[in-house]
């Protein structure tokens, strides 16, 4: 309750949105056919991006832009920021959406929707917005972000990251790597420990909270076993919350840390 709180008072204090409106549940199958319950992706920890469209002309930039901000926590969130398109009041048949969106969408949304149960006049602001881009976050069920016919992409992002940051954030983990960061939070450097099954290339890259990859080390061969890395900061990162992750050439494994200076 304390995260969800600080959510809510972080996005009023800098005027991300003037209200906080609980999302209308939807249950659900996508264009696809594959099932939705929104609630339930809300609780395990998804920030869903919702493009709402007519379809029409003026929905296709707001909605790319939303797109490649939402797309942009890929590798330092996987799984976590998802961005859905759909249709302004349910009454589009897929068959319609679908090549739009395939069309007109830089690269193709986690998920498409024509449904009168998801529908646009559910979310603050004009009921004939084109599009009505929303932003659904937490436990709560809050929309902590929405914006008619047009997008401001810095707010957009603020409003994930304080989400990211506020609403908890589940790791994933690769059975067997046994990745950990010491110390947590870091000033000037991270020891990252992990295990390897057998001999492989090693990959350590850090992600910013806006999945700008600021550092990266490369281990040619290194043996099965376990392993400990220090990287060294050199100055380059200032306090907040980052993101380490290990590739290596089978697998990968992603760990939250933070930098307190």
């Amino acid at each position: 309750m304390k995260k969800i709180n600080l959510l809510l008072l972080f996005l009023l204090l800098n005027g991300i949105f003037a209200y906080a409106q609980t999302a209308v549940n939807f249950v659900g199958n996508d264009c696809a056919g594959n099932p939705h319950n929104l609630y339930s992706e809300l609780d395990a920890g998804k920030i869903i991006v919702v493009s709402f469209v007519m379809p029409c002309a003026t929905c296709i930039a707001p909605s790319n832009s939303a797109h490649t901000v939402a797309k942009s926590y890929a590798t330092s969130h996987p799984g976590r920021v998802l961005f859905y398109v759909a249709d302004d009041n349910g009454d589009t048949n897929c068959s319609t959406l679908n090549p739009w969106v395939s069309t007109y969408i830089s690269t193709p949304p986690n998920a498409i929707f024509t449904n009168t149960a998801f529908k646009q006049t559910d979310y603050p602001g004009s009921a004939t917005a084109m599009p009505k881009v929303v932003v659904i976050a937490g436990a709560s069920h809050q929309v902590v972000f929405q914006q008619d016919d047009a997008v401001n992409t810095t707010n957009l992002q603020n409003a994930i990251n304080t989400a990211l940051a506020t609403t908890g954030v589940q790791q994933p983990k690769i059975e067997g790597m046994n990745l950990s960061v010491f110390p947590n939070p870091a000033k000037d450097n991270i020891s990252v420990s992990y295990s390897l099954a057998g001999t492989t290339d090693v990959m350590i890259d850090v992600y910013n909270i806006i999945g700008a990859k600021v550092l990266s080390v490369s281990k040619n061969n290194q043996p099965g076993g376990n392993h400990s890395e220090l990287i060294n900061f050199n100055n380059k990162l200032s306090s907040g919350i980052y993101f380490v992750k290990v590739n290596t050439e089978g697998s990968s494994s992603t760990l939250k840390f933070v930098v307190d200076k």
